[in-house]
């Protein structure tokens, strides 16, 4: 259970995210032009999300392609670095020719001209990029919402005054829009600038949900857990890698705090694992399932030797931990089919693929309004939107067959006398008409169906067994996980896992040993009385619950008469005497 595989294909996402954005940008800043007779300056409005991490990546990616591709001085201004004028000109003197910087002074030492000039003069900065051929001087605003608007006029105003002498080139992260950017700059500022908007490609947080279960997962992010995740990174606006941060402390948290997670690789576990373990699995609520189910099917012999030999339970562990994950990997795999499926919809409302993955992670999916509107919309769809909905899951590798369907609508759509108009079934609304009669100055509405033609009815048919192929299949694989042998080391969902595991919960553990005694006596005179007050339970447990069964007000006389007509004698003896022995 390495988390560096996931952290690569994490990784590797946000990469592929801001690959194209780099390219463009990288092309931008190289083919921009310093020998214009204009004063503007070539400036790149990077439009980049809230998420200051990626603007972070997207600005080094940046800069190693344009030192591959030219001679680029790259200077990273932030607004905390920038608080004045003469300090940001400062700071891109020092960064851009920081070799020849005396720290110890307030000049620098120009060695091409014998002088000595004030650390913010760009005539420092003019002379360096003469004398080391630079092609580019390449400066990156990436928290450029975040400077006082008049430093930044002010900076745009210098820098262009310089532009025959220094090739600039600006580079501008903005977190909202290019217009709000804009409201900041004055109108003569805006006319220094030769601008071209870049936008990145966003990566939600479904992307990353998505990606971290659908590649050989060993562990699943349960449903509370993810909703807590997701919830969070809606109203914080968190940066990507709060996010990732967040998975990689659920795995690592389930990896170290549950021991049952060593049987999830399974080339290790049965050499690793320790009679410890065994014990520990035979008392999890999913095994108690799983032996009820070789009792009802009779295999006591099968039931016995699980509960004596640890080999051969191990043998069994390894199975169902594998079966487990199928199961796990085909209800991920239905919910990218029904997400498909709502796309391919003519819905108003669609429901996120991260919702769908919760409700289908606890067993709501099936049942769920959303899922019925998109069985029902699929009845509706025309010939030319069905045959769409069939490539796209012809592409998903769904394991049902697709091809006949798609040969018999080809066929059907060929033979129409109309090609170009789309064959629509018996459900769809086009063939409803509504009738108003009047009878008694009373209007009524009935409606009628039209009649099918030859076509619209041979293509209801294949809708209708289309639609039949879907709801087994959904049927089939959008089981209940928590039904799953070993889905307690499956499936991670603890919110708060250092708390639920180290924080003690002594009151919660007397009251259900009160409430609840035959849990923990393991006695058969117990059992049979899990929802009433029986005489053979012990006298505390007793009065616990009258105590609950009564109100704000307790008469002690009244409560002992209730205790003594549950534990008292069967009247043989005298009443007296048995009420000083149960005292």
């Amino acid at each position: 259970m390495s988390w560096r595989p996931k952290e690569a294909l994490l990784k590797r996402i946000y990469d592929d995210a801001s690959v194209k954005t780099v390219k463009e940008v990288v092309s931008f800043v190289n083919s921009a032009d310093s020998a214009k007779s204009d004063r503007k300056l070539h400036a790149g409005l990077i439009v980049t999300g809230p998420d200051s991490s990626v603007v972070l990546s997207l600005f080094e990616s940046i800069a190693e392609s344009a030192n591959l591709e030219s001679r680029t001085i790259l200077v990273t201004l932030s607004s905390g670095q920038s608080p004045n004028l003469k300090t940001a000109l400062n700071y891109i003197n020092h960064c851009a020719t920081s070799r020849n910087l005396d720290s110890q002074s307030g000049v620098i030492f120009d060695e091409a001209k014998g002088g000595r000039r004030l650390n913010y003069d760009l005539q420092i900065l003019s002379d360096y990029v003469q004398s080391h051929s630079i092609d580019k001087v390449l400066l990156s605003f990436q928290d450029s919402e975040a400077f006082e608007g008049k430093v930044l006029t002010e900076l745009i105003h210098v820098l262009s005054s310089w532009k025959g002498r220094i090739p600039f080139v600006l580079l501008f992260g903005i977190a909202t829009s290019v217009e709000l950017f804009q409201e900041k700059l004055s109108t003569d500022t805006i006319r220094c600038l030769d601008g071209s908007a870049f936008d990145v490609q966003q990566v939600g947080a479904r992307d990353v949900i998505k990606a971290f279960q659908s590649e050989q997962p060993n562990l699943w992010v349960g449903p509370g857990l993810s909703r807590t995740i997701l919830q969070r990174q809606k109203d914080y606006i968190q940066s990507h890698s709060t996010l990732i941060n967040s998975l990689k402390y659920a795995y690592m948290t389930h990896f170290f705090a549950n021991p049952l997670s060593i049987f999830l690789s399974t080339t290790q576990s049965i050499a690793s694992s320790q009679k410890e373990h065994y014990e520990a699995v035979r008392n999890l609520p999913s095994f108690r399932r799983y032996a009820q189910t070789l009792i009802e099917r009779k295999e006591y012999e099968s039931l016995r030797t699980l509960l004596d030999d640890n080999e051969s339970l191990g043998d069994v562990v390894v199975q169902e931990i594998k079966n487990g994950k199928q199961a796990l990997q085909a209800i991920l795999r239905a919910t990218d089919v029904l997400f498909r499926l709502q796309s391919s919809s003519t819905l108003k409302t669609q429901t996120p693929w991260t919702e769908m993955y919760i409700r289908a992670m606890r067993a709501e999916l099936a049942g769920s309004v959303a899922f019925k509107e998109i069985m029902a919309s699929i009845k509706k769809l025309p010939s030319d939107n069905m045959k769409d909905m069939l490539n796209h899951l012809a592409g998903m590798s769904v394991p049902f067959g697709l091809i006949d369907f798609m040969k018999e609508l080809d066929q059907l759509t060929h033979g129409s006398e109309e090609p170009k108009v789309p064959l629509r079934s018996a459900y769809d609304v086009h063939h409803e008409t509504l009738r108003t009669t009047v009878v008694a100055q009373k209007v009524s509405l009935s409606k009628n169906t039209s009649t099918l033609s030859t076509q619209d009815s041979a293509y209801t048919k294949i809708v209708d067994r289309i639609y039949s192929i879907l709801c087994s299949y959904f049927e089939t694989t959008l089981i209940n996980p928590q039904d799953l042998f070993l889905n307690e080391g499956l499936i991670f969902d603890s919110k708060s896992p250092h708390r639920e595991v180290f924080t003690p919960k002594p009151r919660f553990a007397v009251e259900r040993a009160l409430s609840s005694p035959h849990d923990y006596l393991g006695c058969d005179c117990c059992g049979g009385s899990e929802d009433g007050l029986s005489a053979t339970q012990p006298a505390t447990a007793i009065l616990y619950q009258l105590y609950l069964e009564s109100g704000a007000m307790i008469n002690t006389a009244d409560l002992w008469s209730a205790f003594w007509t549950i534990v008292g004698g069967d009247g043989i003896e005298d009443e007296e005497a048995g009420q000083q022995r149960a005292l």
